[in-house]
C-alpha cells in the first residue's frame, strides 16, 4: 500500500496583500469545489458498489476522486492559511 505525503513549508514573511486577495478568492473556487463535490459524493458511492460487486477498483472512478481529493487539498491549504500559492479555480490534470 502507497503513503501520501504532503508538506507544507513555514514561512515567516505574511503578505497582507494575499490575505485580502484570498477572501475575493474563496468565492468562484468555493462554488466550483461544491459542485465537484457533489461529483465526487457520486464517483464515490459507484466506486463502493463497484467494488463490493466486482472485487476490484474502477480506473476512471479511482483517477477522478485521486485527483478531487489533491485538489480538496490544495483548496483547503490555502483558505487556511498554511501557504500563500492561490487554488487553480479549475482542477489541474
Amino acid at each position: 500500500m502507497k503513503s501520501v505525503k504532503y508538506s507544507s513549508a513555514y514561512e515567516e514573511k505574511a503578505s497582507r496583500i494575499e490575505l485580502l486577495i484570498r477572501f475575493v478568492w474563496m468565492i468562484p473556487v468555493g462554488f466550483v469545489s461544491f459542485f465537484l463535490s457533489i461529483i465526487y459524493i457520486f464517483a464515490y458511492m459507484l466506486q463502493f458498489l463497484h467494488i463490493l460487486v466486482l472485487g476490484k477498483r474502477h480506473k476512471v472512478l479511482h483517477d477522478w476522486i485521486f485527483k478531487y481529493m489533491a485538489y480538496y487539498t490544495k483548496f483547503n491549504s490555502y483558505f487556511v492559511l498554511l501557504t500563500d500559492e492561490r487554488t487553480p479555480i479549475m482542477p489541474e490534470d
